[in-house]
């Protein structure tokens, strides 16, 4: 994968800072209709579970079945899409209603208690009665434990019991990292800059990423998906898509201010340079990141095998997906 950077598109003429062009591949496939089809699906469900509540226009207009559809080229099928879009509902509702939206009681005060029990909508727990009833009472109050309870039915419908213990694993694990933001905003402490990163690498789209093949209806194997050098390319992609991500965000955080540990406001501390100065270093890490990506997937195409070529071809199309949704996404754009 050598490929041109891919210019950027400005959220807003009255930004402060714009994103540069970055270092990606261009979207394997745009098919809007496609979109349009899996995004109302979607909006469907959320409607059943209850998140987003009272701000569902807002939730239709971030276009997460456009998501799905860039991001998972070699599937048609809306229902397959569905479970990836589902998938980005899902996780988004856990950061906006515990994270970063005091409007959903977002609070980093209980956001590591709230994430600690989220944990048991993806990783059943065995209570004997009546405390089995009584928890699950208790995960039906709660909009985000309903959306992740039928998150991780789905994606056991279409996976292998391999599959769906890669997609525990790997969430829980995000849980963890996101966990850690809440002492950094109580406590006013910015992580180094290689810490934050080693946090991001796991606190990303890795959960949705992990997907790939799922979603594909194929399954690489526990032992391959585990190999160092796949396990590194993945943590590649992980990291990058996130970078984008903080990018992207940084200007509705910048007005929320909420983002003074994110890696834009981590970069201007650390140089004492502007924010537009800080997006810039930031772009830059986020190229690195991905010529690094190039580099060793091209190792890895060089002897691939059928099936290691189809996920490799997945992961590469998901870093292209996600970078053309975080272009023109309306959960970024900032309306004045």
């Amino acid at each position: 994968m050598d490929q041109p950077k891919i210019a950027a598109t400005p959220r807003s003429a009255v930004a402060p800072f714009v994103v540069p062009d970055l270092y990606c591949p261009p979207p394997a496939r745009i098919n809007e209709a496609l979109g349009r089809k899996v995004n109302k699906r979607l909006m469907t469900w959320i409607s059943t579970i209850g998140i987003f509540a009272g701000k569902r226009e807002k939730i239709r207009a971030s276009d997460f079945g456009r998501y799905a559809m860039l991001c998972h080229a070699d599937t048609d099928d809306p229902d397959r899409l569905l479970l990836a879009a589902q998938c980005f509902a899902a996780l988004f509702a856990v950061d906006d209603h515990y994270c970063d939206d005091p409007s959903f009681g977002g609070s980093p005060e209980i956001v590591a208690e709230k994430l600690s029990f989220a944990i048991t909508a993806l990783d059943p727990v065995y209570l004997p009665a009546p405390f089995d009833k009584e928890l699950l009472k208790q995960q039906k109050c709660d909009p985000v434990i309903r959306g992740l309870l039928a998150y991780i039915k789905r994606v056991a419908h279409f996976s292998t019991p391999s599959q769906v213990a890669r997609v525990r694993q790997i969430t829980i694990a995000m849980f963890v990292t996101m966990a850690a933001e809440g002492p950094w905003r109580i406590y006013h402490r910015q992580p180094t800059i290689a810490e934050y990163l080693a946090s991001r690498q796991v606190n990303s789209f890795w959960p949705c990423q992990v997907l790939i093949d799922v979603i594909g209806g194929y399954e690489v194997p526990a032992n391959l998906y585990s190999r160092p050098d796949i396990h590194r390319i993945s943590a590649l992609a992980s990291l990058a898509t996130t970078l984008v991500n903080d990018l992207y965000s940084a200007y509705k955080e910048h007005l929320n201010e909420t983002g003074d540990f994110k890696l834009p406001y981590l970069l201007a501390a650390k140089h004492n340079c502007s924010l537009q100065e800080a997006i810039n270093i930031a772009a830059d890490i986020h190229d690195a990141v991905m010529r690094q990506y190039a580099t060793l997937e091209r190792q890895l195409l060089s002897d691939a095998t059928p099936l290691m070529k189809r996920y490799l071809t997945g992961l590469t199309t998901w870093v292209a997906g996600n970078c053309e949704w975080h272009k023109h996404s309306a959960r970024y754009r900032i309306q004045t």
